[in-house]
């Protein structure tokens, strides 16, 4: 069996369930040549993709095969940029499909999703796949000049809808149910987490000291230590149950998708409630430590975040500030 082939899965039924997707999924006329299906069947990705090829594969395929490219070299290149920009792209509950390729998806990528990358391997990623974006999606390249919109960061949720969530994930009806939600919730509003995040932490990168707090270390690829917020370390407490110290937090395989997701959507939800999402949860948290005494670069780190913009996009969502005067003129001195 192949070393990336997925348990129970062999690599003859792996080949043969790509072909299969080739002919149903792909358009008559972009078929895999021959040249890319033989790259795509002996490729062997390292890192953080070599458990996710078997279902990144194909989706390479019909991105590659409705490009311009074709020398042997270059398509070799592109298959690691394709591969890694969809895993982001899964992450980010985008659909693993050509339509996906588009420049303003590649800037975030780029920006975000490539933290120990040099800024020369980020703009020769983001070159290629703009290029890569700008054939497959041509209505959706920007005139030459045009300045792409950056995505959207979704507003946090209000103190009122915050205590509603908390209520609905302390009320599940199940012992599961209730220990996943308090977990999503606890350390999405409470310690910044994203669905990628939460993907590949274990009871062990969690430390709770009682009552010097909980401490999250949070592995690759955003690695940084977290403090639990005081008011949602009950919630993270309840999630934490009586996990042995190396199981997964969310879910029993790293690979799989949408883990955050799939525990809310599974979770019941009765009465008006705001539609529960792990981003603006983060969101809820940075918007927290914005209006409080929180100094930049704390709030940087703590949220694994290389530059301001994020922080920039919520200030429109931000509550109204204290007398300005007052703030400006006391600043850093003594009181």
């Amino acid at each position: 069996m192949a070393p990336n082939t997925p348990p129970g899965r062999s690599a003859a039924a792996a080949r043969r369930r790509l072909r299969e997707l080739q002919t149903t999924v792909l358009r008559p006329d972009a078929l895999v040549p021959p040249q890319l299906n033989h790259l795509l069947e002996g490729f062997r990705p390292q890192g953080a993709i070599k458990h996710r090829w078997a279902a990144l594969q194909p989706a390479v395929a019909q991105v590659l095969s409705r490009s311009a490219i074709s020398g042997a070299d270059s398509l070799r290149k592109h298959v690691t940029h394709v591969a890694y920009f969809l895993a982001w792209a899964d992450d980010h509950d985008l659909p693993l499909t050509p339509k996906t390729v588009q420049r303003r998806y590649v800037d975030e990528y780029t920006r975000t999703g490539m933290p120990d990358s040099s800024a020369k391997s980020r703009a020769d990623r983001r070159a290629r796949l703009r290029r890569l974006a700008d054939q497959i999606n041509p209505d959706q390249a920007p005139d030459r000049g045009v300045t792409v919109e950056r995505p959207s960061v979704k507003p946090p949720y209000t103190e009122r809808e915050m205590a509603q969530i908390r209520r609905v994930a302390l009320t599940q009806p199940t012992a599961a149910r209730r220990r996943q939600l308090c977990l999503c919730v606890g350390l999405g509003a409470g310690a910044g987490l994203d669905s990628q995040d939460l993907r590949h932490l274990t009871r062990a990168h969690v430390r709770d000291t009682g009552d010097g707090g909980i401490t999250v270390e949070v592995p690759e690829p955003s690695p940084r230590a977290v403090v639990v917020l005081r008011d949602y370390e009950g919630l993270v407490r309840i999630g934490l149950g009586d996990l042995k110290p190396h199981a997964l937090l969310l879910g029993r395989k790293e690979d799989r998708r949408n883990l955050a997701a799939r525990a809310i959507g599974h979770a019941v939800v009765l009465g008006d409630v705001p539609h529960i999402e792990q981003s603006r949860l983060r969101a809820t948290w940075l918007a927290r430590l914005m209006t409080a005494a929180v100094p930049l670069q704390v709030v940087l780190t703590a949220a694994g975040l290389r530059s301001a913009r994020t922080l920039v996009d919520l200030l429109p969502h931000l509550p109204t500030g204290p007398d300005t005067h007052t703030v400006l003129r006391d600043a850093g001195g003594a009181r």
